[in-house]
């Protein structure tokens, strides 16, 4: 069985939980087992991202700095690298006034390569042109970014974001009375009763990002 390796630029159990899951699901799980690799990343933004820019540049950031942290300290180093970043944004209400949103961004990066395309579509007419003397810095690097669905906030949890500028994971904490409830199921998992978990959340968003591998003659 040929493995696919994947570097996480997060510790968080439950954001390797989705990037495994989302991997598993889009390559053919009979040939390939999916191997996480997870790193402590900086991204590079405030603790606390703040709108789609600054929350995409996060999971870029992370992305980018699992897959070289990757290369640096392997033989065998990954096929793809993978951020996931947590962010908020403020949107109206129908009063006039600022509503908060939770959102996440995510980012894969990987190539061209055989491998890395393996997952493609089976109507996909990507073909894999193999490196002229098998230098793989003739591969393109592909880049798939995605955005989870957004939700509004508590208001007591909003509050304490906004005006007490805690993290969400923390204000979430507070609220419910629980401890680092951001390793577990998360805001979202707590306030849909777990039938939408945090690694769930996350996956579906992954599997988005994974687009420009499964159809990279669109993407490349």
């Amino acid at each position: 069985m040929k493995q696919v390796r994947v570097a996480v630029g997060t510790q968080n159990p439950c954001k390797i939980t989705a990037v495994k899951d989302a991997f598993s699901a889009t390559f053919p799980p009979e040939e390939y087992e999916i191997i996480t690799l997870p790193y402590s990343i900086p991204s590079g933004v405030p603790d606390q991202p703040f709108g789609d820019s600054e929350t995409k540049q996060g999971a870029i950031n992370r992305a980018r700095g699992a897959y070289s942290e990757a290369l640096n300290n392997s033989d065998h180093p990954a096929d793809f690298g993978v951020g996931l970043e947590g962010g908020i944004e403020i949107i109206k209400n129908d009063a006039g006034g600022d509503d908060l949103w939770c959102m996440a961004f995510m980012c894969i990066i990987g190539t061209t390569s055989e491998l890395c395309t393996s997952c493609k579509h089976p109507q996909s007419t990507f073909e894999f042109v193999q490196p002229l003397q098998g230098n793989q810095d003739h591969n393109k690097e592909i880049v798939g970014i995605a955005k989870t669905a957004a939700f509004p906030l508590p208001i007591e949890i909003s509050r304490l974001v906004m005006e007490e500028k805690q993290e969400l994971g923390h204000a979430d904490d507070q609220v419910f009375n629980r401890v680092n409830g951001k390793q577990g199921d998360g805001t979202v998992g707590m306030l849909t009763k777990s039938l939408v978990s945090r690694a769930e959340y996350y996956t579906h968003a992954l599997y988005l990002a994974l687009i420009p591998f499964v159809w990279p003659e669109h993407y490349v």
